[in-house]
């Protein structure tokens, strides 16, 4: 059964980059895509006849989205459409349970700051039952390798296997990044010892071998690079992902309304957005 992917669109610059990153990678991978565009009824009427006319708006931003990927992207695979009137992230959340990938685009500072491209990324990729992939409005020349992050956690885990299979279907190297800091009160760096900081840089040697244990026998052309950062998680892998075509984080699955906190690694990345980042859930 082939992948369905999930395109939220609304035909500003922002989410048509998100719509031609998910159109050519569906059309990599032989995968039907949805379009998606909602009109937030947050501000609108609750008249049956505002309701409506919005209804009638939001399908005919679906309909001219559809015309621009298939006249424009020249995208030929199974495309089919979803226009509603609703919250974006309670519509968004709903349409992921029959996802296999939804994809965003992304800005900040802009006049569209909170709306479903932009702020709000966040707190759907808090709450989508599937992979969220954002992509940054504005991308410079493509990146190299794939980067992860990894911590031993369950959803380091999952992100890292998302990963893996990325880099090796795309011939990149899969870059593993393992981030640390001496537990110490920051500004007493002078009191750090050198056994200190050998005995930390072992035990972080040890947990990214054993992070990417047993991917060569799965994957044996990958290209596994093992890159351990004094940082802070964040500053890691922005630092680390500056240059690649796509970054992934993970990020632990929650109930209620704590769903909507993300997790700090994965909101610091997705607030600044270093390049395309995926961010897998573990539910």
């Amino acid at each position: 059964m082939s992948e369905k992917y999930l395109i939220g669109v609304d035909a500003s610059n922002h989410s048509r980059a998100a719509l031609a990153w998910g159109l050519e990678r569906a059309r990599h991978r032989g995968a039907s895509v949805e379009l998606i565009h909602i009109a937030d009824d947050s501000f609108l009427s609750e008249s049956v006849a505002f309701l409506s006319e919005a209804q009638v708006a939001s399908e005919q931003m679906l309909a001219n989205e559809i015309d621009y990927a298939t006249n424009t992207l020249g995208f030929t695979g199974n495309i089919t459409g979803t226009a509603v009137v609703g919250h974006p992230i309670a519509e968004i959340e709903l349409a992921s349970k029959h996802a296999d990938l939804l994809v965003l685009g992304a800005h900040s500072g802009s006049k569209f700051a909170g709306s479903i491209f932009g702020t709000r990324a966040v707190k759907i990729a808090a709450v989508a039952h599937c992979p969220v992939a954002v992509i940054p409005a504005e991308q410079t020349e493509a990146g190299t390798g794939i980067v992860v992050g990894v911590d031993g956690s369950e959803s380091s885990k999952l992100a890292l296997a998302f990963a893996a299979e990325e880099a090796s279907l795309r011939s990149q190297p899969l870059i593993a990044v393992y981030a640390w800091m001496p537990p110490l009160t920051p500004g007493l760096e002078y009191l750090w010892s050198e056994e200190l900081v050998t005995a930390q840089q072992a035990a972080a040697e040890e947990a990214i071998a054993i992070a990417v244990a047993g991917l060569a026998s799965r994957y044996p052309d990958l290209e596994v690079q093992r890159e351990i950062v004094q940082a802070p998680p964040v500053t890691a892998l922005l630092q680390v992902a500056a240059k690649a075509d796509m970054l992934v984080v993970g990020s632990r699955g929650r109930g209620g309304i704590s769903r909507l906190l993300l997790g700090s690694v994965s909101h610091g990345v997705l607030s600044q957005l270093p390049c395309t980042t995926v961010v897998t859930r573990a539910e």
